[in-house]
């Protein structure tokens, strides 16, 4: 099936930014004394004025192409590493009425949202319905982007539904309280293999963060572990989110991971 075992590595992001310091050295004129010793001293006077501003002027356009070309090389840096160029909102109390507008809970269920806020990566996640017998935090990546060949989807993928927003979707479903609903996160990349990490998830009303007795049970699309996707195939890892008896039935619940590039 062009499976491929993932792996995980860990990278260290650095920027690196340099200073440019330009060295001034001024020159004097000097001339011997004679019956011209007065124009001769004005001359070289004028002259060496001439040179110090030439070579200020010089020395400062140097500083100043150093310094746009420093700019420049930043800038790339920071374009690449994706992680100050983009902008993240990391907002699931803002997106909360949204969703609460355009869908519909049963009353003996609760809305999972899963908002994949990706904004600095090169693709788009997509949210399916796991089998049955997918095992939960299961990662592999794939060299095709046909879903039929990812064996961590069922044989007829089935994606949730969406919510609109002038941001990432939100991909939604349902389940009972105690009983898990498990996706599996897909993406599929064109460009050349990248590395990634999801480091922040928040919640409203839940988000299951550092409770003794969390009420919801994420597992997990975790934050502090790298994921790579292979340039023209697929990712794909299995997560489920349970709400437990602190969440009433009949609630919504808007959930955010937000990531970006190592």
């Amino acid at each position: 099936m062009g499976k491929e075992s993932t792996h995980t590595r860990r990278r260290t992001l650095q920027s690196i930014f340099g200073v440019a310091v330009a060295g001034l050295t001024g020159l004097a004129g000097c001339s011997s004394p004679d019956a011209s010793g007065s124009t001769a001293r004005t001359t070289d006077a004028g002259t060496q004025t001439t040179t110090e501003t030439q070579t200020t002027t010089d020395a400062e356009t140097t500083a100043n192409e150093t310094t746009a070309n420093e700019t420049t090389e930043q800038e790339d840096e920071t374009t690449e590493s994706g992680l100050e160029s983009a902008d993240f909102v990391e907002n699931p109390e803002e997106i909360h009425p949204t969703l609460v507008e355009e869908t519909s809970v049963p009353s003996d269920e609760v809305l999972l949202g899963f908002r994949l806020e990706d904004s600095s990566l090169p693709f788009t996640t997509e949210v399916y319905r796991a089998p049955d017998d997918a095992e939960v935090q299961a990662t592999e990546t794939y060299d095709t982007q046909d879903l039929s060949e990812v064996d961590l989807l069922p044989d007829s993928p089935q994606s949730l539904d969406t919510v609109d927003t002038d941001r990432e979707d939100i991909h939604y479903g349902t389940t009972a309280i105690g009983e898990p609903l498990k996706v599996t996160l897909v993406a599929r990349h064109d460009g050349d293999t990248i590395d990634w990490s999801a480091w922040s998830r928040t919640g409203y009303p839940h988000d299951g963060h550092d409770e003794e007795e969390p009420a919801l049970e994420v597992d997990c699309y975790c934050g502090g572990m790298n994921y790579t996707a292979p340039s023209g195939g697929t990712w794909a890892r299995v997560i489920q989110v349970t709400p437990t008896e602190r969440v009433e039935t009949g609630t919504t619940v808007a959930l955010n991971w937000t990531s970006s590039r190592l």
